[in-house]
């Protein structure tokens, strides 16, 4: 059953897609497999080229280009479909230089009618008059590559030009598993999604299949969104990343009224009691988020368990009320967090991500990233020094209420055949048990 409908919006915008019943969240929209993703240099010798799939042991390369990388002979025939059209040209590349996304895809498609025809390159959005610099200093490179692999004497520069034009602005990151960038993917169906950085989906991937999922309820005859960059970003950073990367300035709700506003920061919520939207004050005497126009709590309308609403409410002090607004701030905690983690520091680690949930929740809570963060957050009160039974005890209730609740934000926004989402449905579960059998000793 097909949950939406393409229809053309305006000029500036093109067309988009539109549900056509009522959508309640976690509902998969799309599900497809017609993509074609393309492994960075540092993946490409880690992940299958054709399954995606991760590999422990040796990944077999092409025996004619050296380029291609797979997990078995299977992998390699199915492959081999949109590999065969492609092979004849990265044969004359040295297997060590790595074939960036753009310069493989625009050979594909100058390569093959077919396939141009079968992805329905022509139906993408195109630029026609691309006047940002940072996409107009990229091309010359990418036209140098193309006729390095194809003959030179077949490529016309204005058909490379307008098949670069289409594809520079409809490449998606390709993830794996554990969220990581690995690639970019073309991917025509989710090419016809516009971008919000208030969006209503998500975009994620099980090996080669890509899937958009509702992270809200979404009524019959709205538009279908997702973002094109990782979020949440301040509204200036949003502004230049889309701009650099995709040749548009957004217009969506938060854009335009923080544009009006003067507003570059994020943390605004719906007050359960005077229904404002306000920046909640942090009151750090009650462990708690207060309206700042009634002064009701906010926590109580966050949902998360007590426990865990008791530890990210606690801040620092030192941390003003006008940081913890701003989503940048909230990133560097992440960013700080996450080194802390590779450095095994880990009480500090959980001091400092703590911090960061309330702000991914309260403005991110249902995009898979916050939900893999909430993950390690978990586990980290799993590594913390105890001093006696009862504080160990502690940690694992705080853990397992931690993994509690990622699990919802990652069941919203992720299939749950999502190698995430199984990991992290195991790891509470082990943690449960183990709590479990601390109460029978």
């Amino acid at each position: 059953m097909v949950l939406y409908r393409k229809q053309f919006i305006d000029k500036e915008t093109g067309s988009g897609l539109f549900a056509t019943s009522n959508l309640k969240a976690g509902t998969h929209v799309i599900k497809t497999k017609d993509m074609i993703p393309s492994l960075d240099s540092h993946s490409s010798k880690l992940y299958c080229n054709y399954c995606l799939s991760q590999s422990s042991l040796s990944l077999k390369r092409c025996p004619k280009c050296k380029h291609m990388r797979y997990c078995s002979a299977t992998c390699q025939r199915e492959g081999w479909k949109i590999h065969k059209t492609e092979c004849t040209g990265l044969s004359r590349v040295p297997p060590e230089s790595h074939v960036p996304s753009l310069i493989r895809l625009c050979v594909l498609f100058l390569s093959s009618p077919e396939l141009y025809d079968t992805y329905s390159i022509s139906n993408l959005m195109r630029h026609e008059d691309i006047e940002n610099d940072k996409i107009q200093e990229y091309y010359p490179y990418v036209l140098k590559g193309v006729m390095e692999l194809v003959k030179c004497s077949t490529v016309d520069p204005a058909q490379v030009y307008a098949l670069y034009n289409r594809l520079v602005v409809n490449l998606f990151t390709l993830e794996d598993g554990q969220l990581s960038a690995i690639g970019s993917a073309l991917i025509p169906e989710v090419s016809k999604i516009n971008h919000s950085c208030e969006p209503n989906c998500v975009l994620s991937f099980t090996g080669r299949t890509a899937y958009i999922t509702s992270i809200k309820d979404i009524p019959k005859g709205t538009e279908l969104s997702i973002s094109y960059i990782p979020l949440p970003k301040s509204f200036l950073n949003r502004k230049g990343q889309l701009y650099s990367q995709f040749n548009f300035t957004c217009h969506c709700s938060l854009c335009s009224s923080q544009r009006t506003e003067k507003v570059d920061y994020m943390l605004m919520r719906e007050c359960p009691d005077c229904k404002n939207y306000s920046h909640p004050k942090i009151d750090l005497d009650k462990d708690d988020l207060a309206c700042s126009l009634c002064e009701s709590s906010l926590l109580k309308s966050i949902k998360m368990n007590d426990l865990v609403l008791k530890n990210i409410a606690n801040f620092d002090s030192a941390i003003s009320t006008r940081a913890q607004q701003d989503v940048e701030i909230i990133n560097h905690l992440v960013q700080d967090t996450e080194n802390l983690i590779l450095e095994k520091k880990w009480e500090p680690a959980l001091r400092t991500g703590l911090k960061a949930s309330v702000g991914l929740m309260d403005w991110a809570q249902l995009y898979p990233s916050t939900g893999l963060f909430l993950a390690k957050i978990a586990k980290l009160y799993l590594e913390q020094e105890y001093s006696s039974k009862a504080n160990y005890v502690e940690n694992v209730k705080s853990a397992i209420q931690m993994f509690d609740v990622s699990l919802r934000c990652l069941s919203m926004s992720l299939p749950r055949n999502h190698e995430l989402f199984v990991e992290v449905e195991r790891l509470y579960r082990f943690t449960q048990e183990t709590l479990s059998g601390q109460g029978q000793d």
